[in-house]
C-alpha cells in the first residue's frame, strides 16, 4: 500500500508539472464550427522588433482561405515576412494556419481592431471570419519634445529599416531611362546627319584657273626683262593649248594651227568663238616669224589676245585684270596740246 501511494503521488506531481508547462503556450485550436484566432509569440516588443504572428482557422473541409489585408500591413503592424499557409484535415473540418513576421513602428498598444479571413467552400459558398486579435505593446524611448501620449507618437517607419529600400531601384530606373533617351537622341541625330548631303568638294582647279596659274608662273620668270621673247611666246602658246586640251579632250599641244582649227571648229558654239580662235592662231603664226626688233611688243599683244580667247571660250562676262608687263620698246604717248 505504501509503495502504491508513492507511485500515485509521483503521477499526480507529473500531471501538475505537465499542466503547468502546457499552460505557458496556446492550447491546440479545435472547434466544431468555422472559427479563427491569432496568437503572438510575445506580448511586447521594441520599435521595429520582429514578432512572430500565428493565424489559425477552422473551416469546412476543402475550403480555400486567405487573409483579408491591404498590401504589406495589417492594422498597425508591418508584415516583414509571410510564410505559405498550411491546411490539414481534421475529420469534417480543416485546420488552416499561417505564420507572419510582423513589426510595429509606433509606441503603445498596436494592432488591428479586427482581423478578417475570407474563404470559399468546396461548394462555392463564401465564408467570412472576423475576430479580435491580441494587441502588441510596443515600448521605447521618446526624444525630448515629443508627445508623451503613445497614441500620438510619431511613426518612425522611415527611420528604421523595414527591409530592402526601394529608392535605389527608383534612382537606377530613372538613370536607365535617361541614358536610353540620350542614346536615342544621339542615334536619331546621327541618322539625320547621315541623310543630309555633305558639302561638295571641289574636283580641282578649273581650266581657266590652270591657265591663269601658268601665265602667272611665266611672268614671274621675267623672260621679257631678260630679252627671251621667243621663250615667252612659246610659254603663252603652251598654256593656251593645254587649256584647249582640257576643254576638248583632244591632243592639241603638238598640232599645227590648221590641225587645231579643224579639230576644234565642230565643237565651237558660235561665230564669235570661231573668229577668236582663228585670230589667235593667225597671230601666233605672225609672232613666230616676226623680226627680232618687233618680237617683244608682239609677244605682249599675243598674251592679251590669248586671255581674250580664254575669256570668250569660258563665257566670262568680264576679262581678268591684265597683269603688268614691262615694255622696253613702247614709246611714251604724246601729250595732248593744251587748249
Amino acid at each position: 500500500m505504501r509503495r502504491a501511494a508513492e507511485i500515485g503521488a509521483l503521477l499526480a506531481l507529473a500531471l501538475i508539472l505537465l499542466a503547468g508547462c502546457r499552460g505557458k503556450g496556446p492550447a491546440p485550436f479545435a472547434a466544431d464550427h468555422p472559427s479563427a484566432r491569432a496568437t503572438l509569440a510575445a506580448d511586447s516588443a521594441g520599435l521595429g522588433d520582429p514578432v512572430r504572428l500565428r493565424i489559425e482557422a477552422i473551416v469546412p473541409k476543402g475550403a480555400r482561405v486567405a487573409l483579408d489585408a491591404a498590401g504589406d500591413s495589417v492594422g498597425g503592424w508591418k508584415v516583414l515576412r509571410a510564410e505559405p499557409p498550411a491546411q490539414n484535415g481534421q475529420g469534417r473540418w480543416d485546420h488552416w494556419e499561417r505564420y507572419l513576421t510582423i513589426a510595429a513602428y509606433r509606441l503603445g498598444d498596436v494592432g488591428p481592431d479586427t482581423l478578417r479571413l475570407r474563404g470559399v467552400t468546396a461548394r462555392g459558398e463564401s465564408l467570412k471570419l472576423a475576430y479580435a486579435p491580441p494587441r502588441l505593446r510596443v515600448g521605447g524611448t521618446l526624444k525630448p519634445g515629443e508627445p508623451t501620449d503613445p497614441t500620438k507618437a510619431r511613426d518612425i517607419r522611415d527611420v528604421l529599416s523595414t527591409g530592402v529600400p526601394i529608392w535605389p531601384w527608383i534612382v537606377a530606373g530613372a538613370l536607365l531611362v535617361a541614358a536610353a533617351a540620350i542614346f536615342a537622341i544621339r542615334f536619331l541625330r546621327a541618322r539625320r546627319r547621315a541623310r543630309r548631303p555633305g558639302p561638295v568638294k571641289p574636283a580641282g582647279p578649273t581650266p581657266e584657273e590652270e591657265f591663269e596659274a601658268a601665265i602667272a608662273s611665266l611672268l614671274a620668270e621675267g623672260l621679257l626683262e631678260r630679252g627671251l621673247c621667243r621663250e615667252f611666246y612659246y610659254g603663252v602658246s603652251r598654256a593656251v593649248r593645254l587649256y584647249l586640251e582640257r576643254l576638248s579632250g583632244l591632243p592639241l599641244l603638238e598640232s599645227t594651227s590648221g590641225e587645231v582649227m579643224s579639230l576644234l571648229e565642230p565643237g565651237l558654239r558660235d561665230e564669235l568663238e570661231r573668229i577668236a580662235l582663228r585670230d589667235w592662231l593667225s597671230e601666233g603664226d605672225l609672232v613666230k616669224y616676226a623680226r627680232m626688233e618687233r618680237l617683244q611688243a608682239e609677244a605682249q599683244r599675243y598674251l592679251l589676245r590669248s586671255r581674250d580667247l580664254v575669256r570668250i571660250l569660258a563665257r566670262k562676262p568680264e576679262p581678268p585684270p591684265a597683269m603688268s608687263v614691262p615694255a622696253t620698246t613702247a614709246q611714251p604717248a604724246a601729250e595732248a596740246p593744251e587748249p
